[in-house]
């Protein structure tokens, strides 16, 4: 008899009620406010953000998931949207598609990623 490994074994139990959903991207959004002040970045986040921002940038790469890339530049941040079209894993930079431009983004300059509905 072979045994069927669990694989994404928390997936189904990932449900949230909608409230809750609301008020963690809540949540979210002030740490990145605040990581735009602050000197947190990507790099800082725990390993469970960390898991599931690298699951968007899978995403975006294979299905073309387009992603709102919250970046630090100098003392400000910047919104860019746009899709994934490279990981650039030696340099440490991404690629993005957005729009008609392209732009690289150096991955210790993100704060936040997430979808663009």
């Amino acid at each position: 008899m072979r045994k069927k490994k669990l694989y994404h074994q928390f997936a189904c139990s990932s449900l949230i009620l909608p409230e809750h959903r609301a008020r963690l991207a809540q949540h979210h959004q002030k740490k990145a406010r605040e990581a735009c002040r602050g000197e947190t970045s990507l790099a800082a986040a725990d390993e469970q953000q960390q898991e599931q921002f690298q699951r968007l940038a899978e995403q975006s790469l294979s299905r073309q998931l387009p992603l709102k890339v919250t970046v630090r530049e100098g003392g400000s941040c910047r919104t860019i949207t746009g899709v994934i079209i490279e990981q650039q894993s030696l340099s440490g930079k991404i690629r993005l598609q957005s729009g008609e431009c392209i732009i690289t983004v150096a991955v210790t300059a993100i704060i936040y990623l997430e979808p663009a509905f």
